[in-house]
Protein backbone atom coordinates (compact mmCIF):
# COMPACT_ATOMS: atom_id res chain seq x y z
CA UNK A 1 0.00 0.00 0.00
CA UNK A 2 1.44 3.38 -0.95
CA UNK A 3 2.07 6.18 1.53
CA UNK A 4 -1.06 7.05 3.46
CA UNK A 5 0.17 10.15 5.32
CA UNK A 6 -2.17 13.09 4.88
CA UNK A 7 -5.20 10.93 4.11
CA UNK A 8 -8.38 10.59 6.12
CA UNK A 9 -9.96 7.34 7.22
CA UNK A 10 -13.69 7.84 6.77
CA UNK A 11 -15.97 5.21 8.35
CA UNK A 12 -18.57 3.57 6.12
CA UNK A 13 -22.06 2.55 7.27
CA UNK A 14 -20.60 -0.92 8.02
CA UNK A 15 -18.28 0.59 10.62
CA UNK A 16 -19.49 1.43 14.16
CA UNK A 17 -16.56 3.90 14.53
CA UNK A 18 -17.91 7.43 14.07
CA UNK A 19 -14.57 9.24 14.09
CA UNK A 20 -12.77 10.87 11.19
CA UNK A 21 -9.12 9.87 11.45
CA UNK A 22 -6.23 11.94 10.06
CA UNK A 23 -3.22 9.75 9.20
CA UNK A 24 -0.05 11.53 10.31
CA UNK A 25 2.47 8.68 10.24
CA UNK A 26 2.86 5.62 8.02
CA UNK A 27 5.45 2.88 8.05
CA UNK A 28 5.36 -0.60 6.54
CA UNK A 29 4.01 -2.16 9.73
CA UNK A 30 1.27 0.36 10.49
CA UNK A 31 -0.18 3.84 10.62
CA UNK A 32 -0.79 6.38 13.36
CA UNK A 33 -3.87 8.58 13.13
CA UNK A 34 -5.87 10.85 15.37
CA UNK A 35 -9.56 11.64 15.48
CA UNK A 36 -10.38 15.20 14.38
CA UNK A 37 -14.03 15.08 15.43
CA UNK A 38 -14.09 14.65 19.22
CA UNK A 39 -13.37 17.13 21.98
CA UNK A 40 -11.20 15.88 24.83
CA UNK A 41 -13.45 15.63 27.90
CA UNK A 42 -10.74 16.49 30.43
CA UNK A 43 -8.21 18.83 28.82
CA UNK A 44 -9.03 22.47 28.15
CA UNK A 45 -7.56 24.47 25.28
CA UNK A 46 -6.98 27.33 27.72
CA UNK A 47 -4.05 25.37 29.17
CA UNK A 48 -2.20 25.71 25.84
CA UNK A 49 -2.64 29.43 25.21
CA UNK A 50 0.40 30.33 27.34
CA UNK A 51 2.74 27.95 25.47
CA UNK A 52 1.55 28.60 21.90
CA UNK A 53 3.78 31.04 20.05
CA UNK A 54 1.35 32.01 17.31
CA UNK A 55 -0.68 35.09 16.55
CA UNK A 56 -3.54 32.87 15.45
CA UNK A 57 -4.28 31.56 18.94
CA UNK A 58 -5.61 35.03 19.75
CA UNK A 59 -8.25 34.88 17.01
CA UNK A 60 -11.60 33.13 16.96
CA UNK A 61 -10.20 29.77 15.89
CA UNK A 62 -11.32 26.37 17.07
CA UNK A 63 -10.40 26.43 20.72
CA UNK A 64 -10.70 22.81 21.73
CA UNK A 65 -8.31 19.99 22.36
CA UNK A 66 -9.21 16.86 20.42
CA UNK A 67 -9.33 13.44 22.01
CA UNK A 68 -7.17 11.92 19.31
CA UNK A 69 -7.52 8.31 20.26
CA UNK A 70 -7.29 5.63 22.86
CA UNK A 71 -3.47 5.39 22.88
CA UNK A 72 -1.52 7.88 24.94
CA UNK A 73 -4.78 9.78 25.45
CA UNK A 74 -3.30 11.61 28.40
CA UNK A 75 0.25 12.39 27.28
CA UNK A 76 0.86 12.36 23.48
CA UNK A 77 0.31 15.91 22.27
CA UNK A 78 0.12 16.52 18.51
CA UNK A 79 -0.22 19.87 16.78
CA UNK A 80 -1.33 19.53 13.14
CA UNK A 81 -0.54 22.71 11.23
CA UNK A 82 -0.01 24.15 7.77
CA UNK A 83 3.21 26.14 8.18
CA UNK A 84 6.22 24.04 7.03
CA UNK A 85 8.58 26.69 8.42
CA UNK A 86 6.92 26.79 11.85
CA UNK A 87 9.52 24.99 13.94
CA UNK A 88 12.67 23.04 13.26
CA UNK A 89 11.02 20.04 14.94
CA UNK A 90 8.04 19.96 12.56
CA UNK A 91 7.46 16.69 10.74
CA UNK A 92 6.34 17.36 7.18
CA UNK A 93 3.43 15.16 6.09
CA UNK A 94 2.90 16.64 2.61
CA UNK A 95 2.66 20.07 0.96
CA UNK A 96 -0.40 20.97 3.04
CA UNK A 97 0.29 19.57 6.50
CA UNK A 98 3.02 19.21 9.12
CA UNK A 99 2.85 18.18 12.74
CA UNK A 100 4.68 18.77 15.98
CA UNK A 101 4.88 16.12 18.67
CA UNK A 102 5.17 16.80 22.40
CA UNK A 103 4.38 15.25 25.75
CA UNK A 104 1.60 16.63 27.91
CA UNK A 105 2.71 16.08 31.51
CA UNK A 106 0.35 16.26 34.45
CA UNK A 107 1.88 16.27 37.91
CA UNK A 108 -0.60 16.41 40.82
CA UNK A 109 -0.61 19.81 42.48
CA UNK A 110 1.22 21.55 39.61
CA UNK A 111 0.06 23.12 36.35
CA UNK A 112 0.33 20.84 33.30
CA UNK A 113 3.58 21.12 31.34
CA UNK A 114 4.43 20.66 27.67
CA UNK A 115 7.76 18.91 27.09
CA UNK A 116 9.82 17.56 24.25
CA UNK A 117 10.41 13.82 23.88
CA UNK A 118 13.44 14.11 26.18
CA UNK A 119 11.32 15.78 28.91
CA UNK A 120 12.61 19.32 28.35
CA UNK A 121 10.03 22.09 28.92
CA UNK A 122 9.17 23.89 25.72
CA UNK A 123 7.12 26.52 23.96
CA UNK A 124 5.19 25.58 20.82
CA UNK A 125 6.36 27.73 17.92
CA UNK A 126 3.91 27.68 15.03
CA UNK A 127 5.16 30.84 13.37
CA UNK A 128 2.91 33.47 11.88
CA UNK A 129 -0.43 32.82 10.23
CA UNK A 130 -0.46 29.08 10.82
CA UNK A 131 -3.72 27.20 11.01
CA UNK A 132 -3.57 24.37 13.53
CA UNK A 133 -5.49 21.92 15.64
CA UNK A 134 -4.42 20.41 18.97
CA UNK A 135 -4.89 16.72 19.73
CA UNK A 136 -3.98 14.58 22.71
CA UNK A 137 -3.79 10.88 21.91
CA UNK A 138 -3.74 8.79 18.74
CA UNK A 139 -4.65 5.39 17.38
CA UNK A 140 -2.45 2.69 15.87
CA UNK A 141 -3.53 0.41 13.06
CA UNK A 142 -1.32 -2.50 12.08
CA UNK A 143 -1.20 -2.65 8.27
CA UNK A 144 -2.65 -6.16 8.06
CA UNK A 145 -5.66 -5.10 10.16
CA UNK A 146 -6.15 -1.85 8.25
CA UNK A 147 -5.92 -3.60 4.88
CA UNK A 148 -8.51 -6.16 6.03
CA UNK A 149 -10.85 -3.38 7.23
CA UNK A 150 -10.41 -1.50 3.92
CA UNK A 151 -11.15 -4.68 1.90
CA UNK A 152 -14.23 -5.24 4.06
CA UNK A 153 -15.39 -1.68 3.17
CA UNK A 154 -15.30 -0.50 6.78
CA UNK A 155 -13.26 2.56 5.78
CA UNK A 156 -12.83 4.81 2.78
CA UNK A 157 -9.64 6.79 2.22
CA UNK A 158 -10.01 10.46 1.36
CA UNK A 159 -7.30 13.09 0.77
CA UNK A 160 -7.35 15.62 3.60
CA UNK A 161 -7.84 19.25 2.64
CA UNK A 162 -6.90 22.32 4.62
CA UNK A 163 -10.45 23.58 4.22
CA UNK A 164 -11.95 20.47 5.81
CA UNK A 165 -9.34 20.28 8.59
CA UNK A 166 -8.86 23.92 9.53
CA UNK A 167 -11.99 25.75 8.33
CA UNK A 168 -14.76 23.28 9.22
CA UNK A 169 -16.14 23.05 12.75
CA UNK A 170 -15.04 19.79 14.34
CA UNK A 171 -18.67 18.69 14.79
CA UNK A 172 -19.23 18.92 11.00
CA UNK A 173 -16.02 17.35 9.70
CA UNK A 174 -17.26 13.78 9.41
CA UNK A 175 -20.46 14.82 7.60
CA UNK A 176 -18.48 17.04 5.22
CA UNK A 177 -16.05 14.22 4.49
CA UNK A 178 -18.93 11.84 3.80
CA UNK A 179 -20.59 14.44 1.57
CA UNK A 180 -17.39 14.92 -0.45
CA UNK A 181 -17.30 11.17 -1.14
CA UNK A 182 -20.68 11.31 -2.87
Amino acid sequence: MSALKGLLLVPTPKNPDKGLWFIFHHESDGILAFDITREHPDISYKLFESVLNSEDHKTEKEKIVHLGGPLQSDSALLILHNNPRADKNSHIINDDFSFLSYRYVVVPGKPPAITTADNQPTQIDLGEKADFIVSVGFRLWEMDNLEAELKDWQWTLLPASQTLIFKSPYEDRLQRALYSLN
